[in-house]
């Protein structure tokens, strides 16, 4: 599981300037997949965040099936555990979803992008939103804006920020640790005392290891590939 604390990141507007959204969402998609190509994910979002172009072009051009249902309300695209299996990642953002269903799927092996600061009521709403499920796994979203914005300098040596020097934001929720104990949960990235990323890591460090080395050949194969 990955947590992110805000929406902009993988938004048109963080694919500008210094940040490297792309690389990102490509490591977290080999980290999810084992692959750098082939992967099935699933945005269940209407927000920017994770439905705008950059994204969405930067996934299918690695070779991976992207898959964004129109948001509609009542929601009407399933949002139950046969169907989630069906898929190597499901992306979330601001609009909810059913916890004990993400708990379920997570529980059978699935991997899960959650980012927070979406505005979508207050922060204390965001928080309450996402934390049924995100406790169970050690981890839970501040009730607080952050207020932490600009491209902001990543230091990490976990495999989804391979490559990753600088990610966008524009305020969010803090990504908080709540078993200290647990070695599969951690926080990965602060900046300015804000906690901006964190893991929920389950596999294995060797495996952890490899998929860095996937999601970097595949990289550079969809670097080339485009060049040409």
């Amino acid at each position: 599981m990955v947590l992110a604390n805000d929406e902009w990141t993988l938004s048109n507007r963080g694919f500008s300037g210094v940040n490297d959204p792309g690389q990102f969402a490509l490591n977290v998609a080999a980290w999810f997949h084992g692959s750098a190509t082939g992967g099935k994910f699933l945005v269940y979002s209407s927000v920017f965040g994770l439905t705008e172009s950059s994204l969405r072009d930067t996934m299918t051009g690695a070779g991976h099936t992207w898959t964004v249902p129109v948001w509609t309300v009542p929601m009407t695209f399933p949002f139950d555990l046969p169907t989630l299996l069906e898929y190597d990642g499901v992306f979330l953002a601001g609009n909810a979803a059913d916890n004990q269903v993400l708990i379920d799927y997570v529980n059978h092996g699935g991997n899960v992008y959650l980012a927070g600061g979406t505005g979508l009521g207050s922060q204390n709403a965001e928080a309450l939103r996402w934390n049924t499920f995100l406790n169970t796994f050690g981890l839970a979203f501040s009730t607080f804006d952050n207020a932490d914005v600009g491209s902001i300098p990543i230091n990490s040596t976990h495999p989804i920020f391979a490559n990753v020097d600088h990610l966008y934001q524009n305020n969010g929720n803090d990504t908080l640790v709540i078993s200290t104990n647990d070695p599969r949960t951690q926080v990965l990235v602060y900046d300015a005392g804000c906690a901006l990323y964190a893991v929920y890591d389950s596999v294995p460090e060797p495996a952890t290891l490899s998929l860095l080395v996937i999601s970097l050949v595949g990289f550079i194969d969809m670097r080339r590939r485009r060049a040409g």
